[in-house]
């Protein structure tokens, strides 16, 4: 059988079936069927050569239906009818063929992939939908049953000489399959309810691997694309960037990072790579985790190549959008210094990949592909090291999106780093922690969390490996600031007369205030701004500059762009001190340094991480934390808005009665008691109700199980037309809009998207007020609107009492 499946498909002289409009079935089938072999044969797995000669037969067999006359009536006049559809019939083939392959090989007790075979082909123009129940995807087996019985008719009175010759060479009896036709439904029905009664992670994660193999390579046979050539890297590349960038610098807090650097990259020294997959690297803010993680990841994929024969792709996850850019400049300044001559570090080497990037695909060999061909290799993350945000990662896990599980055939045999690892909620712990272990146990992954706040995903030693021996030495070492307790609450009138007492006493010293809700931070900005009493320039991107003083707000109501160059702005030396007023956005990874810090009460792992911008680099005196509880003058406390009452409680608890206490004894011994404090008292309700709903292949259900992000609102887009750049690119948006044929429309958007939306705010549509609606998306704000709509400094003005109107 295998070599009948290797053989070259010879085509009849008259064969004129068509996949695609310029495309013979035939070559598309043995194209899409070849190049899902490769991709599997590839992957190192315990079924490899099995599961490659399925993938083949799935790739051979998913389009068989395009072989009705309906089909290729579609072809040549673009209308389609309900007999024009091909995925329902070419899927029973599919599980017939894959079948009898199983069954004619000796492979029964893998007859399951059968059914698979069913699901992914059935879907491979869709999303899956829940496989059993009224709404099913099982329910097609009855409901189009006329419907296939009238394309088999059509192909054995049109066709079925043609598919012979594509099918002859297989063995297979393409009469017995049309015979069989209704056993064939029978036992699909019977094996898929078997399949979903297993209950384990297996069924999903085998259905998502193949859907991800066969949409790919459907897709990229269809546009003609090429898959990019593998890359080598020096796995040293980090070692020489670190001396050809900072020297031997090892004095103060750059010896402690480098102490922490060798001991992470030396403990691959005695590092089994068989049975340690799951490893922890648990550093203080400040420590230089992103160069340790990436030069740790190299080393590690060095190793894996020369043990266990295959080179994996390293996937750098994060959760915000704020420190991509950062660290994708970051990677790029290192494998710049070795980038091969090319005029930029090539795609298939580092690829940044989140929904508002850029889609240009550049290989090593300095060709750009076009925006279809950049889109499809950028989603699939072809690519050496991606650098991607969570949200992109857990959704390709979690799916039954077409589009999301694409990449997942390529997110197996990768080394996953997960930077900032406490950003997933505390409900998600249960699902996260047993779906990374599959990863690692059946598809040959590694994972690395890191995090300055490490939470109890993994059981330490029993499941997860830490690369730094003795974190309290590091930690302890860390000595950057005092924070300062006071759980009373205090009236936010009472506040902002302390700060500005604050500022006042201190004129040379730089203060951050990170507050929990947009509105207060603004509210406090025009006080501190109104209390300087003095005549002040704003700059083109919203800084006030006063006397000796930048006043800066930072919030998510202010335009991507301007907050992007203010935080820049921060951190240039001007003579001037800072005064910064932000939202939680300025927490996790983002590289800017303040003396003093006050922080609204937030679960313990957000006051840890805004600590992090105080003092960051030891290079001042010992900066200053203070943690307060704020009321609202009505008494509601502003935390209450934004954050779940377990983490809040459970961050008091661990507070509990201090008042003031060193950075590295509070660290040392508060995150610890925190997660502990959580285990306990939090609920894995929502974990158990996903792990369910996947080990019962409920797809339709994922959507709603699983949000990172949760918002408590919808939201709107509103495009802000603050420049004269901003204006033309509303202008070539506008222009786009009325391209009618839709793929030309999002072909042309891809290019300008990533601009596009750093002049967009979203706004709760209850608090948009007077504005043009220009779809059910978007809104649009013009140029001759700001001075009532949008302030340069503080953002968007939301207005309750105004109502929106339509274009």
């Amino acid at each position: 059988m295998e070599n009948i499946i290797l053989s070259v498909i010879q085509m009849s002289s008259s064969f004129n079936i068509k996949s695609h409009p310029n495309k013979t079935l035939e070559l598309h089938l043995n194209n899409v069927a070849n190049f899902s072999k490769k991709t599997v044969a590839e992957k190192n797995l315990k079924n490899t050569k099995l599961y490659s000669e399925i993938a083949f037969i799935i790739g051979l067999t998913h389009d068989f239906a395009k072989s009705t006359t309906y089909f290729q009536d579609y072809l040549i006049d673009h209308i389609k009818t309900e007999k024009s559809q091909h995925g329902l019939l070419s899927s029973i083939f599919g599980y017939y063929c894959v079948k009898n392959y199983l069954s004619n090989s000796g492979f029964d007790d893998f007859d399951y992939l059968a059914s698979v075979a069913w699901i992914v082909i059935l879907r491979h123009h869709g999303n899956i939908k829940t496989i059993m129940g009224t709404d099913g995807e099982s329910r097609k087996l009855e409901e189009g049953l006329e419907l296939v019985n009238q394309q088999i008719s059509n192909i054995k009175k049109n066709n079925l000489a043609d598919l012979i010759a594509i099918y002859n060479k297989w063995d297979i009896n393409l009469e017995e399959f049309f015979t069989e036709f209704k056993n064939i439904i029978r036992k699909i029905k019977f094996e898929l309810k078997k399949l979903t009664r297993n209950k384990s992670l297996k069924s999903y994660f085998t259905i998502l691997f193949f859907y991800s193999v066969l949409l790919d390579a459907d897709k990229l046979d269809a546009s003609e694309t090429n898959t990019p050539n593998r890359l080598d890297i020096n796995e040293n590349i980090v070692d020489e960037f670190k001396e050809f960038k900072f020297g031997k610098n090892s004095v103060g807090i750059n010896r402690i990072r480098e102490e922490s650097y060798l001991e992470v990259v030396n403990s691959l020294n005695n590092f089994d790579i068989n049975k340690e997959r799951i490893l922890s690297l648990n550093l203080p803010t400040g420590c230089g985790k992103t160069l340790t993680g990436l030069s740790f990841g190299l080393k590690l994929r060095k190793k894996i190549e020369g043990e266990l024969g295959f080179v994996p792709r390293i996937i750098y996850s994060l959760p915000f959008l704020s420190i991509i850019d950062q660290n994708a400049d970051v990677f790029s300044e290192i494998l710049g210094i070795n980038d091969m001559g090319a005029s930029q570090v090539p795609s298939n080497l580092l690829l940044k990949h989140h929904h508002l990037a850029d889609i240009s695909y550049i290989s090593d060999e300095n060709l750009e592909m076009n925006m279809n061909k950049s889109t499809l290799l950028t989603e699939s993350w072809y690519s050496e090291i991606i650098i991607t945000t969570f949200i992109q990662l857990f959704n390709s896990l979690i799916t039954n999106k077409n589009r999301s599980a694409r990449k997942f055939h390529n997110i197996v045999n990768s080394i996953l780093i997960l930077d900032e690892i406490q950003s997933v909620p505390y409900e998600y712990w249960e699902s996260i922690n047993l779906i990374l272990k599959y990863l690692c146990n059946e598809f040959n992954c590694w994972v690395v969390l890191m995090t300055a706040t490490e939470p109890l995903i993994f059981k330490l030693n029993d499941e997860i490996k830490p690369l730094i021996k003795n974190k309290d030495k590091y930690f302890s070492n860390f000595n950057r600031l005092d924070y300062k307790f006071n759980l009373e609450p205090e009236n936010f009138d009472d506040f902002k007369e302390r700060l500005w007492n604050k500022i006042q006493k201190n004129p040379n010293k730089d203060i951050m205030v990170v507050l929990n809700t947009i509105h207060s931070s603004k509210e406090l900005y025009q006080y501190i701004l109104d209390k300087f009493d003095e005549e002040y320039r704003v700059d083109d991107i919203g800084i006030a500059h006063l006397t000796g003083t930048k006043l800066i707000n930072l919030s998510t109501l202010v335009i991507p762009d301007h907050r992007l160059k203010r935080i820049k702005r921060i951190k240039e030396d001007d003579g001037k001190r800072n005064i910064i007023i932000s939202t939680q956005l300025i927490e996790a990874g983002v590289d800017i340094s303040v003396d003093i810090l006050f922080r609204d009460l937030a679960p313990l792992d957000s006051i840890v991480q805004a600590a992090g911008r105080c003092n960051r680099n030891n290079e001042r005196v010992k900066g200053s934390v203070e943690i307060f509880i704020l009321n609202e003058n009505n008494g509601r406390k502003f935390y209450s808005y934004v954050y779940n009452s377990t983490l809040i409680e459970a961050t008091k608890d661990v507070i509990n009665e201090k008042i003031t206490e060193e950075e590295k004894r509070f660290n040392i011994s508060a995150i610890p008691t925190y997660y502990n404090f959580i285990l306990e008292r939090g609920t894995q309700a929502q974990s158990k109700k996903l792990i369910e709903s996947i080990e019962k292949l409920n797809f339709s259900e994922f959507k709603a199980l699983f949000k990172l992000i949760k918002g408590s609102y919808p939201k709107l887009d509103v495009f802000i037309e603050v420049d004269e750049n901003a204006k033309i690119v509303w202008n070539n948006f506008r222009q786009i809009s009325e391209i009618e044929d839709r793929f030309r429309k999002k072909e042309e958007f891809a290019k300008i998207k990533s601009t596009f939306y750093s002049y967009v705010v979203s706004v709760d549509p209850k608090k948009l007020g007077n504005i043009l609606i220009e779809n059910e998306w978007l809104g649009y704000l013009d140029n001759g609107s700001l001075e009532r709509k949008y302030d340069l400094e503080t953002g968007f003005v939301v207005h309750d009492e105004e109502e929106a109107f339509i274009i």
